[in-house]
């Protein structure tokens, strides 16, 4: 190696050896835990918190507060609003201390799949678990503690196992069985998400050429983990099948963006020109045994996003965790190819400078809000501890707010969403009539719903979400007297913050 190659080396070497350091690390957990401390929680974890709490308070759920998830959604915010009630502080702080002990076992266990399976060495160890820490503290911003958050964090584990085994590692029985039932708390989380599990397993049986592979520890556990978690929902939570299944197969799940408009999406077309571009990359450095797992579990993830069909931001979050390993082990793998100091220059350090755009940081900053001046119109115009209700479609015009003015939720539902995604159904797609009743009759039944709880609960504040929608109230039997004994007192961009009359 000549003198000129030692000088071009070191300041990669010097940079490198920064960003493993342990003062890194600190850096990135302080910014961190600064960030979740001054920002707020995104309408998705307000809502659930709130029905953990209504739950946890004697509410049946799926009966007197109606989430469109299994029960796992709100069930994962339960140790937050539990330990808030005992110990005091809001249950947002405990979610975030939740994130963190879900890190530190992830990455715990992870750590010993690898090492004892030959893929992770001691020197390397600083640089992942950087790389681990700022992939999952300081990536998903404004999606932090978000279930797709929760769901990679279980699923690291079964991940690491596959990467061990495809080097022909070992992976010790009782390592296999927790990374199994974190792998099946992934999918009793978005069963879409044995895709991402599964294309692990096909990675490991394609590099090791064995079918044998899918019979893992691993994967019978994840396995067993979700049908037995079907099972229990049956038991504890049947409601859910009685009332929300249907919701989801004939409603929710049918409002989606065409393929075609999810293929043209940014996060899509961002993750797919990423792994395209490792998958490039690969083919001119050559692969090592941790890269095409990774992809392969990317791409799984991928494919979940597209599945989907709603194009938010939080279904991308488990393609960029897998993606940015996928990044840093083809990077790793081939450290001393040709080319992998431009693949490091041109690559590596583009994606991790990026990564956390794709995840809405703005709305992750100090005093940002959904709707700019709506909590202090709510403040200035109702009681203290406010009850307060929502005319709405869309699930954040009433949440993340309430918590925020330590108010109470009124409502079985965060929004009229079933009336919603009917109209986009029948605006999108040609049904048969039968399935046009049935689709109208949720609707209506959504409709009823909201008007039943706003005369029962007696909200002080109903917040509208436009004008349009509350001129459509008027129209609308079940809906045209939900703002009688209401009158208008503040308006935050569309949203009316309606209260009792004086």
């Amino acid at each position: 190696m000549t003198d000129a190659t030692l000088a071009a080396e070191k300041p990669a070497q010097d940079v490198l050896r920064i960003v493993s350091s342990w003062q890194a690390a600190v850096c990135i957990v302080v910014v961190s835990l600064a960030q979740q401390s001054l920002a707020h929680f995104n309408g998705d974890n307000s809502w659930l918190i709130t029905v953990a709490d209504k739950v946890l308070h004697g509410a049946v759920a799926y009966s007197d507060i109606q989430e469109s998830n299994p029960p796992l959604a709100f069930l994962l915010y339960m140790p937050a609003v539990v330990l808030s009630q005992a110990v005091g502080l809001r249950p947002e702080a405990w979610t975030v201390a939740e994130i963190f002990v879900c890190l530190v076992l992830a990455l715990g266990l992870s750590a010993r799949i690898l090492r004892i399976g030959g893929a992770l060495s001691d020197t390397e160890r600083p640089l992942w678990r950087n790389t681990a820490l700022f992939i999952f503290l300081f990536c998903p911003q404004f999606g932090f503690a978000e279930r797709e958050h929760f769901a990679a964090l279980f699923a690291l584990p079964i991940v690491a196992a596959a990467v061990a085994r495809a080097g022909g590692g070992r992976v010790e029985l009782w390592a296999a069985l927790l990374a199994g039932v974190g792998g099946g708390a992934a999918l009793c989380l978005k069963p879409y998400y044995a895709a991402g599990v599964g294309a692990a397993a096909l990675a490991l049986v394609l590099q090791r050429r064995s079918l044998r592979y899918l019979f893992a520890p691993e994967y019978l556990t994840t396995a067993t983990v979700f049908l037995a978690y079907l099972g229990l929902v049956q038991v504890f939570f049947p409601r859910f099948y009685e009332v929300m299944l249907p919701l989801g197969v004939e409603v929710y799940a049918p409002a989606r963006h065409s393929l075609a408009e999810m293929l043209t999406m940014l996060p899509f077309l961002a993750h797919a020109a990423l792994i395209g571009g490792l998958i490039f990359a690969g083919t001119r450095m050559g692969y090592g045994v941790r890269a095409p797992v990774l992809i392969a579990v990317a791409i799984g993830f991928l494919f979940t996003y597209v599945y989907q069909g709603k194009g938010w931001f939080n279904h991308a979050y488990p393609v960029t965790v897998f993606a940015m390993f996928a990044t840093i082990a083809l990077w790793r793998d081939r450290a001393q190819a040709p080319g992998a100091a431009l693949f490091a220059r041109y690559c590596v350090i583009p994606v991790f400078v990026c990564a956390p755009f794709f995840a809405a940081p703005a709305m992750a900053l100090p005093g940002a809000e959904e709707y700019p001046g709506l909590i202090a119109a709510i403040r200035a115009h109702a009681p203290v501890h406010p009850k307060i209700a929502a005319l709405a479609e869309e699930l954040d015009v009433g949440h993340p707010a309430v918590r925020l003015v330590d108010g109470q939720w009124v409502g079985r539902r965060n929004a009229i969403w079933v009336n919603n995604c009917v109209n986009r159904i029948l605006q999108t797609t040609q049904v048969d009539a039968a399935k046009r009743a049935r689709l109208v009759n949720f609707a209506r039944e959504d409709r009823r719903l909201l008007a039943e709880d706003v005369a029962a609960g007696r909200p002080d504040v109903i917040l509208v979400e436009s004008a349009a929608l509350r001129e459509w109230t008027t129209r609308t039997p079940e809906l045209a007297h939900v703002l009688d004994g209401f009158e208008k007192a503040a308006q935050a961009q569309d949203i009316e913050v309606w209260v009792r009359s004086r």
